[in-house]
């Protein structure tokens, strides 16, 4: 008997992300265990000049709205500040992640696992990595890899892994739910047809043609494999309301 996928599916490859979906938890994000407050703050002294704007920016969008995306100076905004109502509740870091000597900028509620805004400075310039969004959140583990868990509808979902290298995210793979997928390439005849082994997929690229398909438990696998060998990124953030414009 055929088990149709929609939620099951979704539920099982988010649920190992620790991420919640923009449709549950009444919109909730995941409360931490990896970040903390800051005891010993970054040394103001020697943030770039280059981050001082993007904090400013940052602090002068504040009361953080639903239009924060649209704001002129922050054009890349992520969209997740809209849930944090004090400036108290978001902080920053400077962490060289992929030991390269430069610094990246980390900004983000002090209380969640995912990492809203991450910014680098190269050739002068500071450079956003990435924002995370409703459906689309970001993880860092130590070592500057990246969980991006991702869900485009009930039949579409995943999780791309990233690592970052000398200021550039080199895409590592994609575990991936796309029952859209599996009934262009005929593996099924009507998304109704969806079940665990027969619309997951592994690929090395974002492109669907390199797309392999495997079932649902070694999708799972993976996912947790990569999870449970990359050590969740400690954050000592310094709060937003302690920063001196």
């Amino acid at each position: 008997m055929k088990k149709t996928l929609y939620i099951l599916c979704l539920t099982l490859i988010f649920s190992i992300s620790a991420c919640v979906d923009n449709g549950s938890s009444n919109n909730s994000v995941p409360d931490s265990n990896s970040t903390t407050s800051s005891q010993n703050p970054t040394n103001l002294s020697t943030l770039p000049y280059e981050y001082d704007i993007i904090i400013n920016n940052t602090i002068n969008a504040y009361p953080w709205n639903n239009d924060i995306t649209i704001v002129p100076e922050n054009p890349e905004l992520s969209d997740m500040y809209r849930h944090n109502s004090a400036l108290s509740e978001i902080g920053f870091a400077l962490i060289d992640l992929d030991n390269n000597g430069q610094k990246e900028l980390i900004i983000s509620d002090i209380n969640k696992t995912i990492t809203y805004d991450l910014y680098t400075i190269i050739e002068g310039k500071a450079t956003h990595l990435f924002a995370s969004h409703e459906r689309n959140y970001y993880i860092m583990y130590e070592n500057g890899f990246i969980d991006n868990g991702w869900s485009g509808s009930a039949v579409t979902s995943g999780h791309d892994f990233y690592k970052l290298n000398d200021g550039k995210l080199d895409f590592v793979e994609r575990i991936t739910l796309d029952a859209y997928r599996a009934l262009d390439i005929g593996m099924i005849d009507d998304l109704s047809e969806a079940n665990a082994d027969n619309c997951f997929f592994r690929s090395s690229s974002k492109d669907e043609k390199d797309y392999k398909a495997v079932s649902s438990d070694e999708a799972i696998k993976a996912i947790e494999n990569y999870q449970n060998t990359n050590k969740p990124l400690i954050i000592e953030y310094t709060l937003l309301s302690e920063y001196k414009q």
